[in-house]
């Protein structure tokens, strides 16, 4: 029952991944019907057939190119659509809503059960999740963080923090308003040279959705993730200091490692501080 659970959860998260490479073009052309529209190929314009839209598949099968056009489709789609059915099936196993119990009528068998409770909560952090693959991706190719995501994604964060109680009040508080003011402080001081606006407002989602202690370990590691990626490339000379390149990606990447594995991150560095 699990092995299905998990299976039909990828599937999900590989077709709601499809659709997000769609809504981050439509976002950037500023289009009004994202939800409504067919999907066309950006190139020839045509429209595409369902067996087109097959998540994952269809990109192998037509080898990253347009059935009509020929021309090559970013293999970020691939990418996309592969990154959030991973994510959703992380998402279930951390938070699995599958439960056994021995059977009443014959001891040695077991009888699955579902956890609503746990289903919820699963739910809520798909989607937040989906909010960030949709920025990651977003910033990665436009370099900007639009408020038609975060804004949206910070109401949901409150909501869901205050009605599940998977953060304290004034942990929320505290974090969001630490971490989003950490930026702010960087845009005041460098008047937006060092970083944008969206980093602010991502910076404030993270520290409400993960409260102090966990959004300081996401802080953490988009700053380690950032400087293992950004030194090898200026020694490379592929950017110089001047090079703009997307926080916004790093900071998604430190927000899912705090959300996963911000306790047992925790716990070693206060264990490595007692051998110090």
């Amino acid at each position: 029952m699990t092995l299905l659970f998990a299976t039909i959860l990828f599937i999900l998260g590989t077709a709601i991944g499809s659709f997000l490479s769609v809504v981050i073009h439509r976002l950037k052309k500023k289009k009004e019907k994202i939800m409504i529209a067919r999907s066309i190929c950006p190139s020839c314009k045509k429209k595409l057939k369902f067996y087109h839209l097959i998540p994952v598949f269809s990109w192998i099968f037509l080898r990253g190119k347009c059935a009509f056009c020929g021309k090559r489709i970013s293999f970020h789609y691939l990418l996309l659509e592969v990154c959030t059915g991973t994510l959703f099936l992380a998402l279930f196993f951390k938070f699995n809503f599958v439960e056994t119990i021995n059977s009443t009528v014959i001891p040695s068998m077991l009888n699955y059960i579902i956890n609503w409770q746990t289903v919820i909560l699963f739910s809520f952090y798909a989607l937040i999740s989906t909010f960030f693959i949709l920025i990651f991706f977003y910033d990665l190719k436009h370099q900007e963080i639009p408020d038609r995501l975060s804004i949206p994604a910070i109401a949901i964060a409150i909501a869901g923090g205050i009605a599940f109680k998977t953060i304290s009040p004034l942990s929320m508080l505290i974090g969001g308003g630490a971490i989003g003011g950490f930026f702010l402080l960087q845009f005041v001081l460098s008047k937006g040279t060092w970083v944008g606006g969206g980093d602010i407002r991502l910076g404030a989602l993270i520290g409400i959705l993960l409260g102090w202690r966990l959004g300081l370990v996401a802080l953490g590691s988009a700053y380690i993730l950032g400087a293992l990626v950004s030194i090898p490339l200026l020694i490379q000379k592929k950017v110089n200091r001047k090079s703009q390149i997307p926080f916004g990606p790093f900071l998604v990447t430190g927000a899912l490692l705090a959300l996963f594995f911000g306790e047992q991150i925790l716990s070693y560095y206060q264990m490595s501080l007692l051998f110090y």
